[in-house]
């Protein structure tokens, strides 16, 4: 058997380092990849439909302070939460005659804002539905 000589050593040891440097790249794109955005900030809406009280919250760190924000500022123990996504828009809108409600979370602001007038109509025969509180996180 023939012993390799010094430059086909050399070429398998610059194929092995490459193998290894790509592999290591495509574990960083994966592992990157995956992971939960560095400033994510969530938010939530509360909404009470047997008083008209609501309540929101943008911004937070974390969904579980969204959510105490959101039913703090909405201030009634029938108050019910829908989170909002990090980095998403949310919109709740009203009737203006009786206790029609509708809610929307959505990538844009006027997105969110429309499909919520637009749930809210959906549920009221009389009234008029109005955007009443909206907001989108960073």
């Amino acid at each position: 058997m023939r012993e390799p000589d010094g430059e086909s050593r050399r070429g398998n040891h610059t194929t092995r380092r490459a193998v290894l440097i790509i592999a290591g790249v495509f574990t960083a794109i994966l592992f990157l990849g995956n992971a939960a955005p560095a400033h994510a900030e969530y938010g939530a809406i509360a909404y009470d439909q047997a008083t008209g009280s609501y309540g929101s919250s943008s911004n937070e760190p974390t969904a579980a302070r969204a959510k105490e924000l959101a039913l703090k500022n909405c201030g009634s123990p029938g108050c019910q939460v829908h989170p909002v996504e990090p980095h998403g828009c949310g919109a709740l809108a009203k009737s203006d005659t009786d206790k029609a409600w509708g809610g929307a979370d959505r990538e844009t602001l006027d997105a969110a804002k429309r499909e919520a007038v637009e749930h809210c109509q959906t549920h009221t025969s009389t009234g008029h539905c109005m955007v009443v509180i909206s907001a989108c996180n960073r």
